[in-house]
C-alpha cells in the first residue's frame, strides 16, 4: 500500500473516533438555566436547569425566561405581551443611553449576554442617564419618607431593580456624588 492511502486512511479512522466520541458526549440531555415563573409576587422567578426530558413542559410555559440573562433571572414580575418583554437596551450613548424594545421571552433575542441591558424595563421607563452596573447590580437612592434621612443610598439587582422601580420616591440611577439630603 503506498504512503499516501496510509495517510488518507489513518486520517477516515481519527475522524470517525472523534465523530464518535463528539456524538457520545452530546446524549441530548446537557441541562440548561432558565427563569421558572413561581406565580408568586414575593420570589416571581426561581432559576432552574432543565433537560431535554423537561424542555417541552418548560416550553410551554409563557412566562419563563430562556436563557438566564447575565444578573440572573428578574426579581419583579413580568408583563409578557404575545410572548415578548420591553427591555432597556444599552446603547453606549450618553445623551441617550438606552432603547426601549421589545424582545421575545425564549432567548431574549441575545440580550441575555448584554451586561448593561437591563430586563425587564423598568415601570416608569428606560432610565436617562447611564447606569453603573456592578456585577449585575446598581446603585439607587430609596425614598425612606423621614426628613432627617430622605433618602438611603443602596445597591439593588439591575434585573427587576428588586421592586424599587414602583416606588414613586426611589431615584434611580443615584445621581453622581450622593443622594440628596445625605449628610457628608
Amino acid at each position: 500500500m503506498n504512503r499516501q492511502r496510509k495517510k488518507v486512511i489513518l486520517l477516515v479512522a481519527v475522524i470517525q473516533i472523534l465523530a464518535i466520541a463528539l456524538l457520545a458526549a452530546c446524549d441530548g440531555n446537557t441541562p440548561v438555566s432558565a427563569c421558572h415563573a413561581t406565580g408568586d409576587l414575593e420570589v416571581p422567578y426561581e432559576e432552574i436547569l432543565i433537560d431535554v426530558t423537561s424542555a417541552k413542559e418548560h416550553l410551554e410555559h409563557p412566562d419563563d425566561i430562556f436563557p438566564v440573562p447575565v444578573g440572573g433571572c428578574p426579581t419583579s414580575p413580568l408583563v409578557i405581551e404575545n410572548g415578548k418583554i420591553t427591555i432597556c437596551h444599552a446603547t453606549s450613548s450618553e445623551t441617550n443611553p438606552y432603547n426601549e424594545i421589545s424582545v421575545r421571552v425564549i432567548g431574549l433575542n441575545g440580550h441575555e449576554t448584554h451586561d448593561d441591558d437591563i430586563i425587564p424595563a423598568p415601570v416608569g421607563g428606560c432610565p436617562t442617564s447611564s447606569l453603573e452596573i456592578d456585577n449585575g447590580k446598581i446603585m439607587i437612592c430609596h425614598a425612606t419618607g423621614s426628613e432627617k434621612n430622605p433618602y438611603n443610598k443602596i445597591s439593588i439587582s439591575v434585573n427587576g431593580f428588586n421592586g424599587h422601580d414602583k416606588h414613586s420616591g426611589d431615584i434611580i440611577p443615584a445621581p453622581a456624588g450622593d443622594c440628596p439630603g445625605i449628610k457628608q
